[in-house]
């Protein structure tokens, strides 16, 4: 009994911190959005320059954090290698959300937040030739439907059947989805070597070394308002640091399916303060996307956290101190309870739990 309620007390605060993830990454949606329009008060910020604020800050963020972690000398040529096609991959994604965004609405920018889920499947299906079962189909129709055709097909309509700026700015948002995929794509390969938090350090630096030497290359003026700062340190701290941190500490609470289900809720967060902070419509065909999107999601669930997390997230684990007891075997003799502590460990590996960390911390960026 005791056993159970500290379980279902870890279980509770993960819960918290994941849906506190969610809005916290929600924020970076409304929050770029008018620092990216130009306006009588305030100057028009550069893409590439948000970009590279925003990564420099949040490694400076993680710096400290990753203090106790992998050191940097245990890293070879190739995992330099991986983490440099990372940040690349990365800050074009971060880069090309914000041209999109520039153009396009917040709320439809929070509806595509979640395809990098979906490019990484089909990427991880084309890779290791995998088909969707029958079942599977119908869900990920809905996803499709719910994060692109319907929001594109409106703008559409609402621009006479002409690929204006919105439908361009939508467009861009996707193709930042697609390299979000690869991004988490590469992350594989270091995420069963190295810690998430080192990383994610390191990768910070590299997306602003990249976004800096476009800066110098293509010679973007650095113009940044003193007021606009403070959006840019909650967006860089909170929407990226904070929500990075949250949602590791609850993959590891509440399990892979839980934490995917929940997380997905960043797109309803995205609408909501869409409306609330920017004065959006919210028309019917965006809660009609959500709601499929969602639906989706969630019929899709052990597929997008991957088949083997299932049993893993089951609801008859109960995990103390990281030793995971599945059953309490009765002694008839003695009527005594005893626990098999040694025989029954996670199934889930040190190494393979790394690798989930790094697969989702690319979920955690602008989309």
């Amino acid at each position: 009994m005791i056993s159970k309620s500290i379980s279902f007390g870890k279980s509770k605060y993960g819960y918290y911190l994941i849906i506190l993830a969610a809005a916290l990454s929600a924020l970076i949606h409304v929050i770029s959005k008018p620092m990216l329009e130009s306006s009588e008060n305030l100057i028009e910020i550069n893409p590439v320059v948000m970009a590279f604020l925003i990564y420099f800050i949040g490694g400076i963020f993680f710096t400290p954090i990753a203090r106790k972690t992998s050191a940097i000398s245990k890293f070879g040529k190739k995992d330099w290698l991986f983490m440099g096609a990372i940040g690349i991959a990365e800050v074009s994604a971060l880069i090309t959300y914000f041209y999109g965004l520039s153009t396009a609405t917040a709320v439809n920018a929070s509806i595509f937040s979640n395809s990098e889920i979906i490019f990484a499947l089909v990427i991880g299906m084309m890779v290791f030739k995998e088909r969707l079962h029958i079942k599977e189909c119908i869900p990920f129709s809905m996803i499709i439907i719910g994060m692109i055709a319907l929001p594109i097909g409106n703008d559409l309509y609402q621009n006479n059947f002409n690929f204006g700026h919105m439908v361009t700015g939508d467009l861009l948002i996707i193709l930042s989805g697609i390299l979000y995929a690869i991004d988490i794509t590469f992350c594989k390969y270091v995420g069963d070597k190295f810690d998430a938090r080192r990383v994610t350090q390191i990768v910070s630096f590299i997306c602003a070394g990249v976004a800096i030497s476009l800066i110098a290359v293509f010679e973007i003026p650095m113009d940044v308002d003193i007021t606009q700062l403070p959006g840019i340190l909650v967006m860089s701290i909170l929407g990226t640091g904070m929500s990075t941190l949250f949602f590791l500490m609850a993959l590891k609470m509440i399990g892979t399916v839980r934490t995917v289900l929940l997380y997905s809720t960043t797109a309803v967060f995205g609408v909501i303060f869409s409306g609330l902070f920017l004065a959006e419509a919210i028309t019917t065909v965006d809660i009609m996307s959500l709601a499929l999107v969602l639906t989706g999601i969630f019929l899709l669930r052990n597929r997008l956290a991957g088949k083997d997390d299932h049993n893993v997230d089951s609801d008859n684990e109960i995990t103390i101190n990281e030793i995971t007891i599945n059953e309490i075997t009765i002694n008839e003799n003695t009527h005594k309870n005893s626990v098999n502590r040694g025989k029954h460990k996670s199934k889930t590996s040190v190494p393979h739990r790394m690798k989930e960390e790094l697969i989702f911390q690319g979920w955690i960026g602008a989309g």
